[in-house]
């Protein structure tokens, strides 16, 4: 991620998904909800600890982690939000593409919705593989390519003149692509068909 992308996500971006999701009645929360749902039930079936969040935001899927899991973000607003939402998760704050763990310290990596915010994914893609150890899962989400995504401009976070400088949406074939050398475990479309939710194994 080049530096005017992290300067957005560091000192720009002060977005809550949790309350969002919790207590906003807005479209975009109903999204955040789904998205939600479908990451913990891929967590609940095929996650294994410890557990890392990567680009853990607030806390919208690191609350359901187990005591022990590390949630990493690289705005520290969120971290100190993360430490309201889900006091049970330790917060770091770095950057998802060089994170202060040795190889192979997890067993489960989530990263749900992040992948879309960088114009070159493969580094995250590295480190999240260097993390894992051999046979850890990336549990993940990402937005699909839909219609959906042409009201964007209607989120609370565009009304905000917050809007995100990228944001990609993938196809099925883009997808696979980016995770030559996995395993694949599963995927599947979810909120609403936004977005492909998945589990892949480091091999």
């Amino acid at each position: 991620m080049d530096e005017p992308l992290k300067t957005f996500y560091r000192q720009v971006q002060d977005y809550d998904w949790v309350e969002v999701a919790d207590r906003l009645l807005a479209p975009e929360a109903l999204f955040h909800r789904q998205r939600g749902r479908a990451a913990v039930r891929m967590i609940r079936r095929y996650g294994q600890e410890p557990f890392v969040d990567i680009g853990c935001g607030t806390g919208l899927i690191s609350r359901h982690l187990p005591p022990g899991s590390v949630g990493v973000d690289i705005n520290p607003r969120n971290i100190e939000r993360l430490a309201r939402h889900a006091p049970h998760v330790q917060g770091v704050v770095a950057e998802a593409e060089a994170l202060p763990f040795p190889d192979g310290s997890f067993r489960t990596a989530v990263c749900t919705e992040v992948i879309e915010h960088f114009p070159d994914p493969g580094p995250l893609i590295r480190e999240i593989h260097r993390l894992l150890s051999p046979g850890g899962l990336l549990i993940g989400s990402t937005p699909r390519r839909s219609p959906i995504w042409r009201f964007r401009w209607m989120s609370f976070t565009c009304r905000r003149q917050e809007k995100e400088p990228f944001h990609r949406e993938y196809s099925r074939a883009e997808l696979s692509a980016l995770f030559v050398g996995w395993e694949p475990i599963t995927l599947s479309q979810s909120a609403l068909g936004s977005s492909w939710s998945f589990v892949i194994k480091r091999i």
